[in-house]
């Protein structure tokens, strides 16, 4: 069972209360009669709201966390299934998932909340599947891993990406062009998609659809329309982590709590051990505010009875579009609607295949047990289209799968824009080929299986970050022209993943508030 602090849910019975702690359930009645009073009520169970509750409360702030979904994590974490944990964004909440992430940020989060977050690095960083079209009596290759970085990727450009020989230089120059900006070039970039970008600034057009193939395996299903901008952070991220010796991407490795969850529970762990208050099952409608500065919060249990929390600072870890129907209309500015609107518009979809297997299956190539730990890229047919990808999760973390079992997650998302997401078909069709691809690369894997699943995600707004890639700015850790609120999630402006990124959104949050109070 989850330690979930100090927790308490509304029942649908009367005046029934449960306080969840360690899985231990007592009687509690919440009075809402009155406000509860605290140093910061914070909006959001996710991580950039629990990171930056469990701050505060290492450092003696009186915090009340209070959201909708009946456990903390929300899309971020996991649920178990036949004793495996799945991650993949199934859960009720706001913000976003992913199965692998860099934790860079989160290693100063977990050190200012005095807790340890076990973390396994991934030993290699990319390897990528050409995958034969449906239909083809083609044979797929499947590339070494390579390293997360310019020269990995440059040693990929002939054969994954098909970058032609006569072009292998031009498109080194363009990588290592956009792999060494200033913060200011990056930031100038943001709204300039792709492929404008390419055309200014790469002259040999030999090399563009190279350059797009090579953002496909980053999982971007529409270079052309991602931002050169996001693309430059995140190159200027691999640089930085292989000189500074940071991890770019690992697995939570819980011992404990399988996969993202993993991440969640030791913030959770300290919140409970300082005090903090969690109120769960409690839908967040409302920022109330005094003039210009927000005092407090309002949610309504399953019964419809209003709780409200009075506090010195609000905080709503939610992201953007999640946030402005908290507020009163008069705050919200018309470029932060349209920059909402922008994020917002950029949808995904996911379907996958997930499987528990009795042992490692075989890697026909070579006839070896497979032991790689990192993404496998699905790029198919001539034109590399995008197919997602799939991963051995329990190869880095404990606790994901059984001991001597393992898990199989394939997963596709589709990066569309607002009414561009395919029906169920034109998915299925995606899916079935590449499970098909996977029993070809695998000879022994339906000898390995135990249970499977397909899986579906139809979410709008994004279960995952498919406006990660969008050329549109985002915003800062304050609302404007709101005092004292912070507003702290993957959508704010930076230069890092969006797991990391919520680390550290929750982590400079505390940091305000703790600076304000002296």
């Amino acid at each position: 069972m989850l330690a979930l602090g100090r927790v308490e849910r509304a029942a649908d019975f009367a005046d029934r209360r449960k306080i969840c702690s360690n899985g231990v359930m007592s009687d509690a009645t919440l009075d809402y009669g009155k406000p509860i009073e605290c140093d910061v009520a914070i909006v959001g169970g996710e991580l950039a709201g629990v990171v930056a509750a469990s701050i505060l409360a290492n450092k003696g702030l009186s915090v009340v966390l209070v959201d909708e979904p009946p456990v903390l994590g929300g899309r971020g974490g996991s649920i178990e299934h036949r004793g495996y944990w799945l991650d993949g964004g199934h859960r009720a909440g706001h913000d976003v998932t992913d199965f692998m992430f860099n934790w860079n940020h989160g290693e100063e989060a977990a050190r200012e909340a005095g807790v340890e977050v076990d973390v396994k690095p991934v030993g290699a960083g990319l390897r990528i599947h050409l995958v034969p079209a449906p239909g083809s009596n083609e044979r797929g290759a499947i590339m070494d891993a390579a390293e997360w970085t310019p020269e990995g990727f440059a040693n990929l450009a002939r054969r994954a990406f098909a970058c032609p020989e006569e072009g292998l230089a031009d498109f080194s120059v363009a990588l290592d062009r956009i792999s060494n900006t200033t913060p200011e070039e990056r930031d100038a970039a943001v709204e300039v998609p792709l492929s404008d970008w390419l055309m200014g600034n790469v002259p040999n057009r030999a090399v563009h659809a190279a350059f797009l193939n090579m953002v496909k395996s980053m999982f971007s299903q529409f270079p052309e329309r991602a931002s050169a901008g996001r693309l430059m952070k995140l190159m200027e991220l691999q640089v930085r982590s292989a000189e500074e010796g940071l991890m770019f991407t690992g697995f939570a490795d819980h011992p404990e709590i399988g996969g993202v969850q993993g991440l969640f529970e030791p913030f959770v762990e300290g919140l409970e051990r300082n005090g903090g208050r969690v109120i769960l099952d409690h839908r967040p409608v409302a920022v109330e505010f005094d003039g210009d500065r927000a005092v407090g919060v309002v949610a309504t249990s399953p019964a419809h009875l209003a709780l409200r929390v009075r506090a010195r600072h609000v905080v709503v870890a939610y992201p953007l579009w999640s946030v402005l129907p908290l507020l009163p209309a008069e705050r919200v500015s018309d470029e932060l609607r349209a920059m909402s609107r922008g994020l917002e518009d950029c949808a995904t979809t996911g379907i996958g295949w997930v499987a528990g297997l009795s042992q490692m299956p075989h890697f026909g190539e070579t006839g070896n047990v497979e032991d790689y730990d990192g993404w496998n890229r699905l790029l198919v047919g001539p034109e590399r289209e995008f197919s997602g990808g799939f991963h051995f999760p329990s190869l880095g973390s404990r606790r994901i799968a059984p001991d001597g079992r393992h898990l199989l997650s394939c997963f596709i998302l589709n990066w569309v824009q607002r009414g561009e997401q395919p029906h169920w078909p034109t998915l299925d069709a995606k899916l079935q080929h590449a499970k098909a691809y996977l029993h070809d690369v695998y000879p022994d894997l339906e000898e390995c299986l135990e249970w499977q699943a397909d899986r579906y995600i139809d979410t709008t707004p994004a279960v995952a970050a498919g406006w990660y890639w969008a050329p549109v700015k985002r915003h800062g850790l304050r609302m404007p022209g709101c005092r004292n609120l912070f507003i702290p999630s993957s959508t704010n402006e930076g230069d890092v993943g969006t797991v990391d990124g919520c680390a550290w959104a929750g982590l400079e949050v505390a940091k305000e508030i703790l600076a304000e109070r002296g």
